[in-house]
């Protein structure tokens, strides 16, 4: 459970399964949530990834890349999909989802938006197109467990396309390329021996004459 059915205290259900050591405070770094100072952890994974987390809500901010590697760390190479889980997942996640707020970077101070996690796990993550993504207390859990599940398949498949679709103008405004023909190919290609230095039969003239010189 997210919170203590007693107290209410959130508890702290991200990283029970991922083995971490506490490296301490960086007080530079404040939490977009609750304005703590972010402790940094480092996860026993090869090579060994750091991330900014709070002590109190225990949201967690991951720079570039770190979630999928650490996702990658926590999975079984060979991951097979199954909808039926993957839909049940997306749809519980989808429901226990609290209000959405926006919150700011912790490095830049400027507003992150929100961004459905591989565009169907149901997680809706704060991300800063520079500095990396931050996310709620438990929403680790969750995106581990839909990872598990053959959300990896589902993202790697998303992002594939999201690169085609950012791509895509780039390559229908690339002008043209120039058509080749024989002509061309033989008057600037690398037979052009007059344009690049003399041909065979200067070289064979110029030794002819020189043979010459000597002979008379």
């Amino acid at each position: 459970m997210t919170f203590c059915p007693f107290c209410g205290v959130r508890q702290d259900v991200n990283l029970r399964q991922v083995h971490f050591r506490d490296l301490g405070s960086d007080a530079s770094l404040p939490c977009p949530h609750c304005t703590t100072p972010l402790d940094v952890i480092e996860f026993d994974t090869e090579p060994k990834i750091c991330i900014e987390r709070c002590t109190t809500c225990y949201g967690t901010f991951f720079n570039p890349g770190e979630l999928e590697a650490l996702l990658e760390a926590q999975t079984n190479p060979l991951v097979w999909l199954d909808p039926a889980q993957i839909n049940q997942i997306a749809t519980d996640f989808r429901q226990n989802r609290d209000e959405i707020t926006y919150q700011k970077c912790p490095i830049c101070a400027e507003r992150m938006s929100h961004l459905n996690f591989g565009g169907r796990s149901g997680v809706i993550v704060d991300r800063c197109g520079t500095h990396g993504v931050w996310l709620e207390g438990s929403e680790l859990r969750r995106l581990t467990e839909w990872w598990r599940a053959g959300g990896k398949l589902i993202y790697q498949q998303h992002e594939a396309e999201r690169v085609k679709k950012l791509y895509a103008p780039m390559k229908e405004n690339r002008p043209p390329a120039p058509p080749v023909s024989i002509e061309s190919v033989g008057r600037d290609g690398p037979g052009d021996f007059e344009s690049k230095g003399p041909s065979t039969w200067d070289v064979l003239a110029i030794v002819g004459g020189v043979l010459s010189i000597f002979l008379d």
